[in-house]
């Protein structure tokens, strides 16, 4: 299941919620963690499960998070000296690798020491971490677990944390300067041809590869690049489906693009090698492609990151010199 495949192996996508998101993150803030309360939002916040977040009335000092993306936009906002742990799979920003591990790899959590480290803010999102969140506050302890987000509610993620942390200034700037960058990009493939796409989250049940499908953020991603999604039609599994090889062959794709761990799937190499997937047009014309997990099944910022990398690959006359080194890293 998409549960096992994503919380167990790459515990970075997110489960199915339709949830009500913030429209105003506050009028007057600061960056710096006043004490000040945040301005009120006019329509509430609602955590992954449909209950309205609970915003402080002073800067947290002692975070902890549950998830990479969450992490990773700590780190954006400059909070690394306010986060006291990260789970085991952060590895962006690299400071952060140096801080306590509050999981093992499989995906358990270490309670007692959560509660030993005194948090004060605890961070997840898509109720990837259910079972510790439930354990978590029943403890008293304050934990937000931010709701599932396509592409443009990830964004608007930044600007929920920013507001949890009293750095709405921070998250505001991040916010316009990702936008920008979403609106070079679409600008750039705009009126170009619209190849057919395969965009694969996890392959690692042999015939039957897990993908975006539609409602997810990885279809809103191709949108913006101006590709298409062979299983926007798809929304079953929220949003993940898992398909068959004979659909993916049916479907025909131009490009074949994999956003797993090699050791999951994602080797462009292991593709060709695919039983009758030689007919494909993707895999005739040698257009297998790896994109760096960490930028393409992460819901924070580093998705624009991944955009970039999807719209050059799929219109490389657009984009001038070798895809960045970031598409092809692992961290």
């Amino acid at each position: 299941m998409r549960k096992h495949v994503i919380s167990s192996r790459l515990p970075l996508l997110l489960l199915l919620s339709c949830l009500v998101w913030l429209t105003a993150c506050g009028q007057s803030s600061t960056s710096t963690g006043a004490a000040s309360t945040p301005a009120p939002t006019v329509v509430p916040a609602l955590d992954t499960y449909g209950t309205p977040i609970a915003f402080p009335k002073s800067a947290p000092q002692r975070i902890i998070s549950l998830v990479p993306s969450t992490s990773e936009i700590l780190g954006a906002l400059d909070l690394a000296s306010r986060v006291v742990a990260v789970d085991f799979y952060t590895t962006y920003p690299t400071n952060f690798t140096k801080l306590p591990r509050i999981s093992n790899a499989s995906g358990t959590f270490n309670t007692e020491q959560i509660v030993a480290l005194k948090p004060d803010l605890i961070l997840s999102d898509g109720g990837t971490t259910i079972k510790s969140d439930t354990q978590l506050k029943a403890l008293g302890l304050n934990v937000v677990d931010l709701p599932d987000a396509n592409f443009e509610q990830a964004i608007q993620q930044i600007a929920v944390v920013g507001r949890l942390t009293f750095t709405q200034d921070a998250a505001t700037a991040l916010t316009n300067q990702l936008q920008q960058e979403i609106n070079q990009i679409k600008t750039t493939v705009a009126g170009t041809p619209t190849p057919k796409v395969l965009l694969e989250v996890d392959d690692s049940t042999a015939g039957k590869p897990y993908v975006f499908g539609g409602n997810s953020f990885g279809d809103q991603l191709l949108q913006d690049a101006n590709a298409v999604n062979i299983f926007h039609a798809n929304t079953s599994n929220g949003g993940y489906p898992q398909v068959t090889d004979e659909a993916v062959i049916s479907a025909n794709p131009s490009y074949i693009i994999l956003t797993e761990d090699p050791l999951y799937g994602g080797q462009p190499a292991t593709v060709y090698k695919r039983p009758n997937w030689g007919s494909i047009d993707a895999v005739k014309n040698k257009r297998v492609y790896h994109v760096n997990t960490n930028l393409m099944q992460h819901p924070s910022q580093r998705l624009v990151e991944g955009l970039r990398c999807v719209a050059q690959i799929v219109h490389p006359d657009k984009f001038p010199g070798a895809l960045p080194t970031d598409c092809s890293t692992s961290v």
